[in-house]
């Protein structure tokens, strides 16, 4: 019960950025991007997503990232929102906690828990051991520091990366669907909604994607992005002993490379999700408001 309010947390969230984009419009905002490596240990140290106790890290896939955005109104400096999305299972409260700690000592009170939300990709190839509470830490033996201070100190660095380079800029806002980007893991059990719900639907998964865009106000630039897609972070497989983002740890970085193959710099891109709850729950379409339906490239 705890893990699903703290998602539906982030969700509240990041709807309430939403709302905001929604309810103005133009460079009013102060907006910094942050990426930091939290690939943590690669050997010997079990996997936190399929619960096996075999499955324990013994090389590097390609290295994870904690990747965060803060958004600012550039009229009330103090009014702002951080957003951090890990190459993780999920965050942790523990984490938040420490985060924050290390924040208070840094910034005052300006970052605290009403203003900042870690989530995850959900990635099912990292390792374990970073939460505190006990069923999470029967297959990882426990608690692991190494693991945590990795993720930690990430967290904390691309969030200090975040609020160094506030800069005014804009925000942009668009949807589109992407086909072939996952399967219903029961299409027998959907098929037991009712038939005028299923008829709502062109699909017995949610192919519609979320995107927003950061343009620097001065350069007119992007500077980095974050979107929804409900596809569960599982494409590597429970035999698998490589660390890796899986496949939204793939989209992110090879955007990146791209973006940085085209640019100069480099954007944080920040791929999130819906709520690993109802990322196999397609017949949940839940529709995000928006206003700004300008070309973003997805």
């Amino acid at each position: 019960m705890r893990i699903i309010m703290k998602h539906l947390v982030v969700v509240i969230y990041l709807s309430a950025l939403i709302l905001l984009v929604y309810c103005r419009n133009g460079s009013e905002y102060l907006i910094g991007v942050g990426s930091y490596d939290m690939t943590g240990p690669a050997a010997d140290v079990n996997m936190m997503g399929y619960a096996n106790l075999e499955q324990k890290t013994s090389g590097i896939h390609f290295r994870l990232r904690a990747r965060t955005f803060i958004v600012a109104d550039a009229s009330n400096n103090n009014n702002r929102f951080v957003f951090v999305n890990l190459d993780a299972g999920m965050a942790s409260q523990l984490l938040t906690i420490k985060v924050l700690q290390a924040l208070h000592s840094r910034y005052g009170n300006l970052y605290n828990e009403e203003n900042v939300a870690i989530s995850g990709t959900h990635t099912h190839a990292g390792p374990g051991g970073y939460l505190q509470y006990v069923i999470y830490s029967v297959t990882s033996l426990g608690f692991v520091k190494q693991s945590f201070d990795a993720i930690a100190n990430a967290i904390l660095q691309t969030i200090i990366q975040a609020h160094n380079n506030l800069k005014p800029a804009s925000i942009f806002i668009n949807t589109g669907e992407v086909k072939g980007g996952g399967i219903n893991r029961s299409p027998s059990a959907y098929l037991q909604n009712p038939a005028e719900e299923r008829a709502r639907y062109h699909s017995n998964v949610d192919r519609e994607m979320t995107l927003l865009k950061f343009v620097d106000e001065a350069s007119g630039e992007s500077i980095g992005s974050f979107n929804w897609y409900a596809t569960h972070g599982t494409s590597m497989s429970r035999d698998n002993k490589l660390i890796s983002g899986d496949n939204k740890g793939v989209a992110a970085r090879l955007f990146e490379d791209f973006f940085s193959s085209q640019n100069n710099s480099s954007p944080s891109t920040i791929t999130s999700t819906l709520p690993p709850g109802l990322l196999n729950f397609p017949c949940i379409n839940s529709k995000i408001l928006y206003a700004h339906k300008k070309s973003v490239a997805i």
